[in-house]
């Protein structure tokens, strides 16, 4: 596995925060989005030739280089981490124990968020919970509205997808079984993780809801429309 630590993003939508990549063999077996079947980091070209790189070790270091190299922002700092990629895994779909409490260790004062599809298991979901306690943002990615209800009632900071052809292209919010939904302000309006933050508050009384985009869009379109 390999890491992209990239200092300054270019990346319009995160703004011009730090931010990650992981390779591919971080992504969970159970992501039903992986390869050509909606997932947004293989539609766009230069994000998939980028990530190509960090697969072969062209781009990126090592775990422990990555550490490092969070340890050195700034407190306060806002950073994503995996723009492309997922968390280190230990076996399928189960999130790398020691390997998690050491990102949660090097983000200590600062204001790392992720989003992570490995499946809310017991062991999984008390990781995630640990992390999002110690001030490491994990968003559960739920990939229908139905699943984004269950995992926002476990008290997970949560995001999912959100079927297009069943909110309009104009939707703001909208509630779904008593559960708030609402959608990236980055898809409507002109601010980016930046400025928004919404996703590195694991406090918040919402999921945020994101449209299927891409050149995979049809394939995450049906999955998002349960």
């Amino acid at each position: 596995m390999f890491f992209q630590f990239i200092k300054k993003s270019s990346n319009v939508k995160t703004g011009a925060i730090p931010v990650t990549n992981s390779s591919r063999d971080t992504c969970p077996p159970a992501c039903p989005l992986k390869g050509d079947a909606g997932c947004y980091d293989e539609a766009l070209f230069w994000t998939r030739l980028n990530w190509d790189k960090v697969d072969t070790g062209e781009r990126g270091a090592s775990w422990s280089d990555l550490l490092d190299q969070i340890r050195a922002l700034p407190d306060g700092q806002l950073w994503r981490h995996n723009v492309a990629g997922d968390l280190p895994p230990s076996g399928d779909n189960q999130i790398h124990i020691s390997k998690l409490l050491q990102l949660v260790e090097a983000n200590s004062g600062r204001k790392g968020f992720t989003y992570t599809h490995y499946p809310m298991t017991m062991i999984n979901e008390g990781l995630v919970n640990m992390a999002n306690r110690r001030g490491f943002t994990i968003n559960a990615s739920a990939d229908t509205e139905k699943q984004a209800v269950n995992l926002y009632r476990r008290e997970l900071p949560t995001v999912s997808l959100v079927a297009a052809n069943k909110r309009g292209a104009d939707w703001r919010k909208f509630k779904r079984d008593g559960v708030q939904f609402v959608r990236c302000p980055a898809e409507y309006l002109e601010t980016d993780c930046a400025a928004c933050q919404l996703c590195q508050r694991s406090d918040r009384r919402c999921v945020v809801g994101f449209t299927p985009h891409g050149s995979n869009k049809n394939s995450a379109e049906i999955i998002a429309s349960d």
